[in-house]
């Protein structure tokens, strides 16, 4: 067993280009397209939920909107990328990871902590969905699955893929829908993504992507004030880049792009339906990205420049109001450095932010880490990081320290284990309290995260993650209630030679609430996966896959608003050709 997906894997969500395991000083977890594929996954919220150090809130119906924590980092304080592209939103930096459906993921590259010397708005962290390449062995390939569960939950979704001569393409899109798994849940999700590639000579390339997704949902309902939540999200995403090299060490990226959104969100009377209020959000920003990269034997050397405007459009049409109409230029310039010296990597980077309404940050980082063998590395990373939760608002730039240490070794025989301390202080953080009274908080946020998992033994392994957070105002000590303080991941995987697979995932929170009068959080939701694939010829494959999710009826939700489903089930198949 080597370190997480091996030693000389690399990442490239830190430092904004590639960098092995065995060098990376950040707390950084990998889940590949397979890791998906096991989980029997419909959007990106699926995986997250059982990522250590990730916790989701409103774990409901699958592609409904779900909140994010990164180890007690809330949504707004974490980065959301499409191939290196943001998809939070600009009116309260929501990243919607319920609308992005799996088919089209290579991988996710997940940061925990401060990612603000190389991303500049990562105060919590950086969720990177890196999509698949086009296929370069055969001219066409591709997959075609369909679905279907409780509540006439359904997920129809196919890719084609394939290589001819200099040109690539990759393309997916489907359909996800329910009537929902509790009342007014239901969701009607259509995607499409595409990618082309064109290769120039000397290795050199041309890339073209483009995402739309458009979502039309129930929230929840509010049944003691006789009120249905809903939305309607379209957000659509292209980008135009291009890379060369200039000589054997030297490269240069350059990328143009482009990100629309157009969000409803109607509170309407249940028994007649008639709207009460009605709030729209009218986002566009444009940008672009270049960056030169020098790459020898003892040095990765990144300097790069980020450049977006953008511009939100809040209006009440029921009121005829419009709420706001800001716009913002922002550029970011970036050094991000990694050498090595013997078995010691040094990894020192530094960030300038210019923001038209928030002004300048300034956003430096430094991380070491140390190989004590092949498979075993110490790591020691320390960040200032910043994030602009809205763009609507003058004061919503909040900032923090992130420390962390952490060490991760993969020489016990069949087993793999990782520990990382962390310590997160956070200022300016903008704190309603229960009466609608906002204020600035100073916040602390440490503790510890533990994963283990073993090799194979008659083709069964276990893992186990395990996230303890201490939350607290700075300034009075008091804990801060609705942040995780306990979550538990553990898990059974069964993969056999004859290609039947088994896993069996459990997942427990404990929202760190006074009372629990309006929530339950004692359970732990277990969900079981299974398929079995039939290889018909050497290009053509039929599986047949399952999942039963709530095996045992649990609660876990920290607002009865929000209730999770209980028992479910759903079976499909899935064509490979």
């Amino acid at each position: 067993m080597e370190l997480y997906n091996g030693s000389q894997v690399e990442t490239v969500s830190i430092g904004r280009a590639p960098r092995p395991a065995s060098q990376t000083a950040e707390n950084v977890t990998v889940v590949t397209a397979k890791d998906i594929e096991a989980l029997n996954a419909h959007t990106l919220a699926d995986v997250l939920n059982l990522v250590p150090g990730v916790q989701l809130e409103f774990i409901r119906t699958p592609g409904t909107v779900t909140n994010i924590f990164v180890q007690g980092s809330n949504y707004n304080h974490i980065l959301v990328l499409i191939d290196n592209v943001p998809i939070n939103n600009l009116a309260d930096n929501f990243p919607d990871i319920s609308s992005v459906t799996v088919q089209m993921i290579d991988r996710i590259e997940i940061v925990k902590g401060a990612a603000s010397s190389s991303w500049g708005n990562a105060l919590g962290g950086v969720i990177n969905v890196i999509t698949k390449n086009p296929q370069t062995e055969r001219p066409t390939g591709g997959t075609a699955s369909v679905s279907g569960g409780k509540a006439a939950t359904i997920d129809g979704r196919g890719e084609v893929t394939g290589t001819v001569h200099d040109f690539g393409y990759y393309l997916t899109g489907g359909k996800l829908r329910s009537d929902g798994l509790e009342p007014n849940n239901g969701v009607d999700l259509n995607h499409f993504y595409g990618k082309v590639r064109y290769d120039l000579p000397n290795q050199g390339f041309l890339v073209a992507t483009g995402w739309l997704s458009d979502n039309s949902q129930g929230q929840t309902q509010i049944s003691e004030a006789g009120i249905n939540a809903n939305s309607d999200v379209t957000q659509y995403l292209a980008t135009l880049s291009a890379q060369y090299p200039l000589t054997d060490r030297f490269t240069i990226d350059a990328m143009f792009r482009t990100r629309h959104l157009n969000s409803d969100v109607v509170y309407s009377i249940i028994d007649n339906g008639v709207a009460v209020q009605d709030t729209k959000d009218q986002e566009h920003s444009y940008g672009g990205v270049f960056k030169v990269s020098y790459l020898d034997d003892l040095q990765r050397l990144v300097a790069g420049v980020d450049y977006d405007y953008m511009s939100v459009h809040l209006s009440q049409p029921l009121r005829q109001a419009d709420i706001s109409r800001p716009s913002d230029d922002r550029i970011g310039v970036y050094l991000n450095d990694t050498f090595t010296l013997g078995r010691f990597a040094v990894t020192p980077s530094v960030r300038y932010d210019h923001s038209r309404i928030s002004g300048n940050q300034f956003s430096p980082s430094f991380g070491i880490t140390y190989a004590l063998t092949d498979n075993s590395v110490v790591r020691g990373y320390t960040a200032k990081g910043y994030s602009i939760t809205s763009l609507t608002r003058s004061d919503s730039l909040e900032d923090v320290w992130t420390s962390q240490v952490g060490i991760e070794s993969a020489d016990v025989p069949y087993l793999w284990l990782k520990g990382t301390l962390f310590r997160n202080e956070t200022g300016d953080i903008t704190h309603v309290n229960s009466l609608g009274v906002k204020s600035k908080q100073r916040q602390l946020k440490q503790g510890v995260e533990v994963e283990a998992r073993t090799t194979p033994v008659f083709f069964t392994s276990l893992s186990l993650g395990y996230t303890y957070i201490d939350a607290k105002d700075r300034d009075t000590d008091a804990v801060l209630q609705n942040i995780p303080k306990h979550t538990l991941d553990l898990g059974v995987k069964y993969e056999d030679k004859h290609h039947l697979r088994l896993q069996l995932t459990g997942h427990y929170i404990n929202w760190n609430l006074d009372t629990e009068t309006d929530s339950q959080y004692r359970s732990i939701i277990w969900d079981l996966h299974l398929g079995k694939r039939f290889d018909l010829s050497e290009n053509l494959s039929i599986e047949l896959f399952g999942s039963i999710r709530n095996l045992f009826n649990g609660h876990q939700y920290d607002s009865s608003l929000f209730k999770n489903p209980g028992r479910w089930a759903e079976g499909g198949i899935r064509c490979a050709f």
